[in-house]
C-alpha cells in the first residue's frame, strides 16, 4: 500500500509540474482546421529595445502585417528578456518577448493582420502581466474596415491576466465570414484594471499566430 501511495503521489508531482507554466482554459481548446496554414507569426526573439511597429518573424502570406500600440502618452512597447514556450513554433526558445507598459489607459494593442487568401482564421498568443501594477484585464475586439472595433461572434472578449504565469489566448474567428479574405483585419487589446494609469508595470506577450485556411 506505501509503495502504491509514493507511487501517486510521484505521479501528482509530475502532472503539476507539466501544467503550472502552460495554463489553457476550457473554452479556448477547439479543433483547428487541419488545412490550416500559419500566415504570420510573433516570436520576439530578436526583438530589442523600444519599437513603435513590429514586423512579424515569420509568414507565408505575401500581405503586410504589424503590432503596434496606438494611442498617447508615455506608454510604449518593447523587447524584453523572460520568453515563453506557450504556443511557440519550430522548437522556438523561450528567449525575448513584447511587454507593453503602462500607462496603458490612453493606449491600445494593435494587431494589424491582413486575412488576403484566407479563410477560417485563428488568432493565439501566449500572455501574463507583471506583479505589480501590470492591467488584470485585456479587453479583445476586431476590426472588418480597419476603423470600428466590434465583439460581434466572438466566444472570448476578455481575460483575467495572471502575473508572471502565461495563459495562452485563442481568438477564433473560424466561423466570421466577414473576417475571411480581408485585407482590413485587425485585432485590438484593450486594458483594464485599477493600475492602468500608473507609470510602472506591464503586460506581456510571446508567440502571437494567425493562421487560416488558403481559399482554392
Amino acid at each position: 500500500m506505501k509503495r502504491i501511495l509514493f507511487c501517486l503521489g510521484i505521479l501528482f508531482v509530475l502532472g503539476s509540474s507539466c501544467t503550472q507554466d502552460r495554463n489553457i482554459e476550457e473554452e479556448q481548446v477547439i479543433n483547428i482546421d487541419p488545412s490550416s496554414e500559419l500566415m504570420f507569426y510573433w516570436n520576439f526573439n530578436a526583438l530589442v529595445g523600444i519599437s513603435t511597429a513590429i514586423a512579424p518573424d515569420l509568414q507565408t502570406s505575401s500581405a503586410t502585417a504589424t503590432i503596434s500600440y496606438d494611442g498617447t502618452g508615455a506608454g510604449f512597447m518593447d523587447g524584453d528578456t523572460g520568453g515563453y514556450t506557450i504556443n511557440a513554433r519550430n522548437d522556438d526558445p523561450a528567449e525575448s518577448l513584447l511587454k507593453v507598459r503602462n500607462p496603458s489607459d490612453t493606449r491600445n494593442l494593435i494587431f494589424n493582420v491582413p486575412t488576403t487568401g484566407y479563410r477560417k482564421i485563428i488568432l493565439q498568443f501566449a500572455t501574463a502581466r507583471s506583479p505589480n501594477n501590470g492591467a488584470t484585464t485585456q479587453n479583445y475586439s476586431y476590426s472588418i474596415d480597419g476603423i470600428n472595433f466590434i465583439q460581434t461572434g466572438l466566444s472570448k472578449i476578455n481575460h483575467n491576466t495572471t502575473a508572471e504565469i502565461p495563459d495562452l489566448i485563442l481568438l477564433d474567428f473560424s466561423t466570421i465570414t466577414e473576417v475571411d479574405n480581408n485585407p482590413n483585419f485587425k485585432v485590438k487589446v484593450s486594458f483594464e484594471g485599477a493600475t492602468i494609469s500608473s507609470t510602472s508595470g506591464n503586460n506581456r506577450f510571446d508567440n502571437v499566430t494567425l493562421e487560416g485556411v488558403p481559399l482554392l
